[in-house]
């Protein structure tokens, strides 16, 4: 039978590399898209800023512009996903809250 001192001790070793796992880089989302490029990122995305910017009909609903940027850039091919900071190659940073 084990005893409960070396349970206590596996489980605390357990809850450190948990916590330096979570502590060792931030969770951020990231924008990307098979074969594209930083310039065609920083293209799309400026078009998508520019048409999703609010006008008079958006100001008091401006809750719908960062709906308005996320589908601009979904309907051109990008798909946003959780990546750790640094992200890997071909992931790019949009506007986020």
């Amino acid at each position: 039978m084990m005893s409960p001192r070396p349970r206590h001790a596996l489980g605390a070793a357990i809850v450190v590399v948990t916590l330096a796992g979570g502590l060792s880089g931030c969770v951020r989302y990231y924008w990307s898209k098979p074969s594209a490029t930083a310039e065609d990122f920083n293209r799309d995305n400026q078009q998508c800023i520019s048409e999703s910017s609010p006008t008079t009909a958006t100001v008091k609903t401006g809750v719908f512009v960062e709906q308005l940027y996320r589908s601009c850039l979904v309907a051109k091919g990008w798909v946003r996903d959780k990546q750790y900071d640094p992200p890997p190659p071909g992931y790019y940073r949009g506007v986020e809250d």
